[in-house]
């Protein structure tokens, strides 16, 4: 498997009328973790909020990272991912865009929607289709270097899931920074992980692993960014 990682970044495009405004943001703390597991990491690009041609097909793994709004190209990577069978890791907004795709084709299938899972994601998002619901207290902490500890909160592991197999844990302190949350499994992925008021905070299947907290805030799971290289 080809050692580059692709980091699959959040954007921020359109919100205003400065074209040099519109950019994609990787943050070095994913980019360091994937170098700290073996891994090469590269930019997966876009334009204009869909994946640049050739971008995925060059990486052997691809890293979803955490952001403020799910675009269309997040979409793009998890479909690329599912039909390759390429490991996927999504952290936070990364595992919301895992949970999307999956509920993209629960609603195709219902509904027999047609074509491209972004394509049919843009129309459910002009339907006013919620992928993700509000949710209180999971962001109370703002993060910086000196207060790592105090936005972290228990988070519980299903015994037979990969995610405790990788990690050899039951539960584990997990960084919590999302004011958002997806209310259910769709079908094509499993539980794993959960928090003590019920929130969903990781989903998985035999390639693609999605986690609500962010391991990526320090090395304590550094199992996860390993897994990309397996």
């Amino acid at each position: 498997m080809s050692r580059l990682i692709g980091i699959v970044p959040t954007a921020r495009l359109f919100a205003n009328d400065d074209p040099y405004q519109d950019n994609y943001v990787f943050v070095n703390h994913y980019v360091r973790r994937v170098t700290e597991a073996g891994g090469v990491p590269v930019g997966v690009l876009g334009v204009d909020g869909e994946i640049a041609p050739g971008a995925l097909e060059a990486c052997g793994a691809l890293l979803i990272c955490g952001g403020n709004k799910i675009w269309p190209y997040h979409i793009q990577a998890v479909e690329h991912a599912a039909r390759t069978g390429k490991p996927v890791l999504g952290v936070c907004l990364g595992m919301q865009a895992i949970c999307a795709y999956y509920m993209i084709r629960e609603e195709a299938q219902a509904r027999g929607l047609t074509g491209g899972a972004a394509d049919i994601f843009s129309a459910l998002k002009r339907e006013k289709y919620y992928f993700t619901r509000p949710v209180e207290h999971h962001w109370d902490v703002p993060l910086t270097r000196t207060t790592v500890d105090d936005v972290k909160h228990p988070v519980h592991f299903a015994p037979d899931s990969r995610l405790a197999r990788l990690t050899g844990r039951s539960e584990t302190m997990g960084a919590s920074m999302h004011r958002y949350r997806v209310d259910h499994v769709p079908q094509g992925l499993h539980l794993c992980a959960w928090t003590d008021d019920g929130c969903i905070e990781g989903v998985e299947n035999e390639t693609m692993l999605g986690v609500q907290f962010h391991p990526e805030v320090d090395r304590a799971h550094h199992a996860l960014f390993e897994m990309l290289m397996k």
